[in-house]
């Protein structure tokens, strides 16, 4: 559960975010949202499964049809030093030669998120919307992790997105040009959710 960890008059921006985490044990997972630093507590197995799954499905089809980036979790986004946002989405595509030293990136092409229930409202929207701003993104991937349910963004060109929503085991995850990643129900495998074990 993500909870603000300061009052609203103590805005930071992404600069400031960065010093005030060097400052915080190691650990911790914060994010940046509208200027309020933001702790999420240590997430279940379930999610850390969902988003594990999706990684090494989605990595295996970069590797055969976009070599050029990568899937990595947990990055945080900062696409510039004064912006009030830096979120951490559980997966995230790069470019492959992105330096491994950094914590963040500034350019990314698509977001997964495993929402929390303290995410839900105002602030996934807000990150949709902060997601959806960037101009290489071209997928967001919101998945339940408290149901068998997925919403897929896909960037159709440089203003219209197209949403769709997936709720059966074996709806495929298509990704443009790297088609069908995985099924809605590869996602789920080994958690409480997977359809093998209902």
């Amino acid at each position: 559960m993500a909870e603000p960890a300061l009052s609203a008059h103590a805005a930071f921006d992404a600069a400031g975010f960065r010093a005030f985490l060097e400052t915080r044990p190691d650990g911790e997972r914060w994010e940046l949202i509208e200027g309020v630093a933001m702790q999420s507590a240590a997430p279940r197995i379930a999610h850390q499964r969902i988003a594990s799954n999706f990684e090494r499905h989605l990595n295996a089809a970069l590797r055969l049809h976009r070599p050029a980036w990568r899937a990595d979790r947990e990055i945080g986004i900062e696409v510039s030093s004064r912006s009030r946002y830096r979120p951490e989405p559980e997966v995230t595509v790069i470019d492959a030669a992105t330096d491994t030293e950094r914590s963040y990136t500034d350019r990314f092409y698509l977001v997964m998120e495993v929402p929390s229930a303290s995410d839900r409202g105002r602030v996934l929207e807000r990150k949709i919307a902060f997601y959806r701003a960037h101009p290489h993104n071209r997928f967001i991937l919101i998945v339940e992790q408290d149901a068998l349910a997925a919403t897929l963004h896909v960037r159709s060109d440089s203003e219209t997105w197209h949403v769709e929503t997936l709720s059966r085991p074996g709806d495929a995850i298509v990704l443009g040009e790297l088609g069908a990643v995985c099924t809605l129900a590869e996602i789920y495998a080994d958690t409480h959710l997977d359809p093998r074990r209902l």
